[in-house]
């Protein structure tokens, strides 16, 4: 599985997205042709089947944390994106968008004036974000960045603290504790994924993983900031 806090670099994009930027829409779909769903289809079934017969033999709570697992990893999905566009807004930055999920876009909604859209599978994300100043602009970009593994890091760590460290490593087969756990490994697995640096290629350009995009936006000039700030104008 693929999650991604980047924001695509813009110098990075097709001409026609650099001009475009506050319309910019990535090129993310479902699956068009009868090929594509059937594949899609038959894969999930099968995924299903398999996990549901795991779970019903020999069936304990524990193997519950499969489940939780996957339903850990869409919440911290809507998390981690909440840090990144939370950031944004802490450092005066304009939020061009909230995107949740890959594929093509099931719903959108307004959220305390920002656009937020919801699409077909829960597997990635991203938010565009667009400097309100140039004050330490390649700091903020930074903190943006880092917001969306260190919330996963902050929401582990507060769980730790409320339910006890030990009790955390212990195995159990209370309901909530293995919801606790999993959804803990979950966002571990999620924010160090997220800090590795590698690009992510798009149909658009090149975008940067949180890890990527925390080392190289150091590096982004003065002249590309000043360009997307008056982008907003």
């Amino acid at each position: 599985m693929e999650r991604f806090g980047d924001t695509p670099y813009p110098s990075l994009m097709s001409e026609p997205n650099r001009n475009k930027s506050s319309n910019f829409i990535p090129p993310d779909r479902s699956p068009r042709t009868p090929n594509e769903w059937g594949l899609l289809v038959v894969f999930s079934f099968f995924f299903t089947l398999l996990m549901a017969l795991e779970l019903v033999q020999n069936y304990s709570v524990a193997k519950l944390s499969v489940p939780f697992f996957l339903l850990s990893w869409v919440v911290l999905l809507v998390l981690h994106e909440f840090g990144h566009a939370l950031m944004a807004k802490v450092v005066g930055w304009q939020i061009l968008l909230v995107s949740i999920g890959h594929g093509t876009v099931r719903a959108r909604l307004v959220v305390q004036g920002t656009p937020v859209e919801f699409r077909t599978l829960p597997l990635s994300g991203f938010v565009l974000p667009r400097p309100g100043d140039l004050v330490a602009p390649r700091l903020k970009q930074f903190l943006i960045y880092a917001a969306g593994p260190g919330i996963e890091l902050l929401a582990v760590t507060f769980i730790v603290v409320l339910i006890g460290p030990d009790e955390m490593l212990r195995q159990s087969s209370e309901l909530t504790l293995i919801a606790a756990q999993s959804f803990c490994v979950a966002a571990l697995f999620g924010a160090l994924f997220n800090l590795i640096p590698f690009p992510h290629q798009t149909a658009a350009g090149a975008a940067w993983s949180d890890g990527l995009g925390m080392i190289l936006c150091w590096r982004i000039s003065n002249e590309e900031f000043r360009r997307r700030l008056d982008a907003a104008e």
